[in-house]
Protein backbone atom coordinates (compact mmCIF):
# COMPACT_ATOMS: atom_id res chain seq x y z
CA UNK A 1 0.00 0.00 0.00
CA UNK A 2 3.01 2.33 0.11
CA UNK A 3 2.84 5.02 -2.53
CA UNK A 4 6.06 6.89 -3.15
CA UNK A 5 5.05 9.93 -5.15
CA UNK A 6 3.99 13.43 -4.25
CA UNK A 7 1.28 13.76 -6.88
CA UNK A 8 -1.71 15.96 -6.22
CA UNK A 9 -5.00 15.70 -8.09
CA UNK A 10 -7.49 18.32 -9.26
CA UNK A 11 -11.09 17.52 -8.40
CA UNK A 12 -11.99 16.91 -12.05
CA UNK A 13 -9.24 14.23 -12.23
CA UNK A 14 -10.89 12.18 -9.49
CA UNK A 15 -13.38 9.77 -11.01
CA UNK A 16 -16.59 8.58 -9.44
CA UNK A 17 -18.92 9.82 -6.77
CA UNK A 18 -17.64 9.79 -3.18
CA UNK A 19 -19.33 7.60 -0.59
CA UNK A 20 -19.08 10.48 1.85
CA UNK A 21 -17.83 14.05 1.72
CA UNK A 22 -16.80 16.01 4.81
CA UNK A 23 -18.95 19.01 5.72
CA UNK A 24 -16.17 21.38 4.59
CA UNK A 25 -15.84 19.48 1.26
CA UNK A 26 -12.08 19.02 1.83
CA UNK A 27 -12.10 15.26 2.44
CA UNK A 28 -13.88 12.72 0.24
CA UNK A 29 -14.05 8.98 0.88
CA UNK A 30 -14.30 6.94 -2.33
CA UNK A 31 -13.58 3.39 -1.23
CA UNK A 32 -14.32 1.35 1.86
CA UNK A 33 -13.49 -2.29 2.44
CA UNK A 34 -14.04 -4.17 5.70
CA UNK A 35 -11.60 -7.06 6.21
CA UNK A 36 -12.39 -8.83 9.45
CA UNK A 37 -11.71 -6.26 12.17
CA UNK A 38 -9.86 -3.87 9.85
CA UNK A 39 -11.31 -1.15 7.66
CA UNK A 40 -9.50 -0.06 4.48
CA UNK A 41 -10.36 3.43 3.31
CA UNK A 42 -9.41 5.15 0.03
CA UNK A 43 -9.94 8.88 -0.06
CA UNK A 44 -8.75 12.26 -1.25
CA UNK A 45 -8.01 15.14 1.11
CA UNK A 46 -7.46 18.73 -0.01
CA UNK A 47 -3.99 20.23 0.27
CA UNK A 48 -3.81 23.17 2.65
CA UNK A 49 -1.00 24.82 0.69
CA UNK A 50 -2.41 24.24 -2.81
CA UNK A 51 -6.13 25.01 -2.80
CA UNK A 52 -8.14 22.98 -5.26
CA UNK A 53 -5.62 20.12 -5.25
CA UNK A 54 -6.11 16.86 -3.38
CA UNK A 55 -3.76 14.24 -1.92
CA UNK A 56 -4.57 10.57 -2.41
CA UNK A 57 -4.88 8.87 0.97
CA UNK A 58 -5.18 5.18 1.77
CA UNK A 59 -5.42 3.90 5.32
CA UNK A 60 -5.97 0.64 7.15
CA UNK A 61 -7.77 1.36 10.38
CA UNK A 62 -8.61 -0.80 13.38
CA UNK A 63 -11.83 0.63 14.89
CA UNK A 64 -11.49 -1.29 18.16
CA UNK A 65 -8.25 0.50 19.01
CA UNK A 66 -8.75 3.80 17.11
CA UNK A 67 -5.26 3.37 15.57
CA UNK A 68 -4.10 3.53 11.99
CA UNK A 69 -2.42 0.22 11.16
CA UNK A 70 -0.96 1.15 7.81
CA UNK A 71 -1.41 3.77 5.16
CA UNK A 72 -0.04 6.17 2.63
CA UNK A 73 -0.53 9.74 1.46
CA UNK A 74 0.91 11.61 -1.48
CA UNK A 75 1.67 14.71 0.64
CA UNK A 76 5.19 15.95 1.28
CA UNK A 77 4.99 15.30 5.02
CA UNK A 78 4.21 11.60 4.66
CA UNK A 79 6.77 11.17 1.88
CA UNK A 80 9.51 12.80 3.98
CA UNK A 81 8.76 11.49 7.48
CA UNK A 82 6.87 8.27 6.74
CA UNK A 83 4.58 8.95 9.71
CA UNK A 84 0.79 9.42 9.69
CA UNK A 85 -0.01 12.89 8.38
CA UNK A 86 -2.92 15.25 8.96
CA UNK A 87 -4.61 14.05 5.76
CA UNK A 88 -4.64 10.45 7.03
CA UNK A 89 -6.09 11.58 10.36
CA UNK A 90 -8.72 13.71 8.59
CA UNK A 91 -9.83 10.69 6.56
CA UNK A 92 -10.08 8.59 9.73
CA UNK A 93 -12.06 11.32 11.48
CA UNK A 94 -14.48 11.78 8.55
CA UNK A 95 -15.04 8.01 8.56
CA UNK A 96 -15.66 7.98 12.33
CA UNK A 97 -18.09 10.88 12.11
CA UNK A 98 -20.05 9.23 9.28
CA UNK A 99 -19.55 5.48 9.79
CA UNK A 100 -23.19 4.80 10.72
CA UNK A 101 -24.36 6.61 7.57
CA UNK A 102 -21.77 4.74 5.44
CA UNK A 103 -22.56 1.33 6.93
CA UNK A 104 -26.33 1.78 6.39
CA UNK A 105 -25.85 2.86 2.75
Amino acid sequence: MVESNQRTYKLDEILGKPLITSSDKKTRIYGLNVKGREVEISAYSESETRKGYFHKVEIEYLPASMYLINGSCTCESFQYYGMPCKHMLKVRNVYLKNRDKINKG
